[in-house]
């Protein structure tokens, strides 16, 4: 069953309407340029604020990374090492740094039999798993007596260090130690 509606004036559509679509009108000629103009034209104005900006700013602005220093030959120092001396007035603690019982006092007998005096005092340490025994010295002026404490030994290493450091009263003078710390390669020895 077909519908037939009456005709009314919108079924008549002029031939001269150049319309496309329900909304859409014809574009006008030359329009496609126009866009192009203003997209070119505000280039220009934001390059050239740009320039000015820079100029503005001066010498404030710098396009050089400077983040790698110029390299240039490394000043050597000869800085020499100390010698391994025994040092009969310092005060050394020897600490014992693994499970294996009697070390301490071990390594005290070897440190005199090198030269070392006799008044070492032996302890354990607050752990008990080091591996590498490494002699602590609290003062630069301490490094060669460290070195002949490792080489007493026949082991280990040494390190600049406070963390023995025994606290003093204020107005007193710092005592300075020398702490060796038994580790697992003097152990095994």
């Amino acid at each position: 069953m077909a519908h037939t509606f009456a005709k009314d004036r919108f079924d008549e559509v002029p031939a001269d309407l150049k319309r496309v679509g329900a909304h859409r009108a014809p574009i006008p000629p030359g329009r496609g340029g126009l866009l192009l103009l203003w997209a070119a034209l505000a280039t220009v104005v934001l390059v050239a604020a740009g320039i000015i900006g820079l100029t503005l700013l001066g010498d404030r602005v710098n396009f050089v990374d400077d983040s790698t220093p110029v390299a240039t030959a490394p000043q050597l120092t000869d800085t020499p090492t100390p010698v391994a001396t025994i040092d009969p007035d310092s005060m050394v603690t020897v600490l014992n740094g693994t499970t294996t019982r009697g070390l301490a006092t071990e390594a005290i007998e070897k440190l005199n039999a090198a030269g070392w005096p006799q008044s070492i005092t032996p302890g354990n340490a607050s752990v008990s798993d080091v591996g590498t025994t490494t002699v602590y010295y609290e003062d630069p002026s301490q490094e060669g007596a460290a070195r002949g404490l490792a080489e007493g030994l026949g082991v280990g290493r040494i390190q600049l260090s406070t963390q023995f450091q025994i606290p003093v009263e204020e107005g007193e003078e710092p005592v300075l130690q020398l702490t060796v710390v038994l580790g697992a390669d003097y152990a095994a020895q």
